[in-house]
């Protein structure tokens, strides 16, 4: 990340968002999304959700991440956008920060992060943000040349440090975070975003085109019925809540 990209982190205020946030503030005091985070105002987009829900698909859901939120400090992130990767920024402070006063171990954190709604492009590797042409289609820049990012912008084997267009720490990337013991969260309702782009642009049908999603998620993260339930889950798991925008 370069340092005026540094500098335009302070501004906007992330630091002291999150600092309150970890100060143990209830989702009453913070800024929650109004809108219908779940909506989905593209007809094909509608349609695929539509579908899945009336087939009532016998779906094993991953749930196992809820016994790891076991820290003493529990958070969840929530980023319905994408906000210039917002979510590990706060992420990484939540690790860092609370290193640097409490003097304590990574184990004793529970960070979880939760991209949906318009933040689900983060979730998807570096084949599908090239195939699609995701950095055109939702405006994010390549981290070294700051043209329409063909590559997954939010992780660090992407963003080497002092990048002219970064977005991330050097240590606040997506596939770092997770390896730390961050837990990612992805809204399976938002995928089919993904989904009805990849059917369209490979000319194949929607369960392909699903399955193709799937198996181009960063290497990581856990499908939840929808970002909303993963929401509501890790709030029922001890976390305190914080948007990531």
């Amino acid at each position: 990340m370069s340092h005026e990209n540094r500098k335009n982190l302070a501004r906007r205020g992330f630091v002291g968002q999150a600092i309150v946030g970890t100060m143990g503030l209830t989702a009453a005091g913070l800024d929650r999304p109004r809108e219908p985070v779940e909506s989905a105002p593209d007809p094909d987009v509608a349609r695929l959700i539509r579908r899945f829900e009336q087939e009532k698909p016998k779906e094993t859901w991953d749930l196992s991440w809820v016994d790891r939120c076991t820290g003493k400090y529990r958070q969840v992130f929530d980023a319905p956008e994408i906000a210039e990767g917002a979510v590990f920024h706060q992420a990484r402070i939540l690790f860092t920060q609370f290193k640097d006063v409490y003097d304590i171990k990574d184990a004793d954190v529970s960070a979880v992060m939760v991209m949906r709604h318009a933040g689900i492009p983060m979730v998807a590797n570096d084949r599908l943000w090239d195939e699609l042409e995701l950095g055109k289609h939702f405006k994010v820049p390549d981290p070294e040349t700051g043209k329409h990012a063909r590559r997954n912008p939010f992780l660090n084997a992407n963003s080497p440090d002092n990048a002219k267009y970064g977005m991330i720490w050097p240590d606040g990337g997506l596939d770092t975070l997770l390896k730390r013991g961050a837990i990612g969260l992805c809204c399976n309702l938002a995928l089919f975003r993904l989904v009805s782009m990849v059917a369209k642009k490979d000319g194949i049908k929607d369960d392909a085109a699903r399955q193709k999603v799937l198996a181009n998620l960063v290497p990581g993260l856990i499908v939840q019925p929808s970002g909303v339930f993963a929401v509501m889950r890790a709030e029922q798991a001890g976390c305190n809540y914080i948007r990531a925008s």
